[in-house]
């Protein structure tokens, strides 16, 4: 697979449509793109022939959330890069189809591309995963996507499991606390009995391996089963949290470093093989580089956590290093299980690692 080379690309222009909405919970239309940030020219757009080509996007989240405010905005640098030949239709909220829907709608072409998150498709990406890692460095959305988005380029290590599709560009969100409803933890040893939603792969590996219960439930269900008690904890984003108004539901939130989720945005491959070589280069091109646009999740998390300052908290030293036990042992777990597939494990992680003090400097 032919890897595109992260300096190419000018994605400023979607900074500037993604504050009117990067608080996550404003309404309307995007703001149109503007001249981009950091002095970066825009890209040109292309001759119009005429012709127009309609590409339809799914995705799960609500329209007002960091994720619909982007895409609104991406959707209108491409529309406007490609001279309006491309016409991208966002279908937020799920319209379409359930967040578990997405890969199979990208392969049959029920939609053109699709956004959604690597977790809900258990052992499809299954390098991805060391991006879900918990305890990894990545403080902030732009550092995690920024971080992944080097591994895509400069490694071979993802490139089966993308085969079927045309990756138009992969992020992470903000970090995830451990989000509680009625006990503050005082270690994570008190987490042994809950039942607690967390995404598949690491994250689940990390519930089990302090003593809870992996609750699978769809984000849309989440409230409910939180607010009913039949869930005692989950493992989700400040993104999720604010998207969703899970904070209603929680009492405390564990804000330490627990780690991210990662994301894809793909597209069908002979959608993206029919079209012209220069309305490909303008999706390529706008869509290149994840960092740029992730602020908002990290301008998400900033909010949602100032809200609800009052019921966050950390672990005392004790209290750290018994998790950091747990971190080292999901990781451990992680790396042995890829082994196991075939895959060397902990060249994998460790290039993950470097990706990610890369992106910190």
């Amino acid at each position: 697979m032919k890897k595109r080379i992260i300096g190419l690309l000018c994605v400023g222009v979607l900074a500037v449509g993604m504050l009117a909405g990067c608080g996550g919970s404003g309404g309307g239309d995007a703001a149109a793109p503007a001249a981009s940030a950091g002095g970066e020219e825009q890209t040109a757009a292309v001759e119009n022939t005429g012709e127009t080509y309609t590409l339809i996007v799914h995705q799960h989240d609500p329209e007002q959330s960091a994720t619909g405010q982007f895409l609104n905005a991406w959707a209108a640098a491409v529309e406007e890069a490609s001279g309006g030949q491309l016409d991208i239709q966002v279908m937020h909220g799920g319209t379409m189809g359930g967040p578990k829907d997405t890969v199979d709608m990208i392969k049959n072409g029920t939609c053109d591309i699709g956004w959604g998150l690597q977790s809900f498709f258990p052992d499809t990406f299954p390098v991805t995963e060391v991006f879900q890692l918990p305890g990894l460095d990545i403080s902030r959305a732009t550092q995690g996507s920024a971080a992944i988005w080097e591994f895509w380029n400069t490694t071979d290590y993802m490139d089966d499991e993308y085969a079927d599709f045309h990756v138009l560009f992969l992020h992470t969100n903000c970090q995830s606390p451990i989000s509680t409803t009625d006990t503050k933890l005082t270690s994570i040893s008190d987490m042994a009995g809950m039942n607690v939603r967390a995404n598949s792969g690491p994250p689940t590996m990390f519930v089990q391996n302090v003593g809870a219960n992996p609750t699978p439930c769809p984000i849309n269900d989440l409230y409910s089963n939180l607010d009913k008690g039949e869930m005692q904890a989950c493992i989700t984003d400040w993104h999720a949290i604010s998207s969703f108004k899970l904070d209603e539901t929680i009492g405390y939130y564990l804000d330490e470093n627990v780690g991210v989720s990662t994301y894809f945005l793909m597209m069908n491959k002979q959608k993206y093989d029919s079209l012209p070589d220069d309305l490909k280069k303008v999706l390529d091109d706008v869509s290149a580089n994840s960092a740029q646009y992730t602020e908002a999740w990290d301008a998400v998390e900033d909010e949602t956590k100032a809200a609800v300052a009052d019921k966050c908290y950390k672990f005392d030293d004790a209290g750290r290093a018994e998790l950091e036990e747990a971190f080292q042992k999901t990781t451990d777990d992680w790396i042995a299980a890829m082994n196991d597939k075939g895959y060397d494990g902990q060249a994998i992680y460790d290039k993950a690692v470097e990706c990610i003090e890369n992106a910190a400097k």
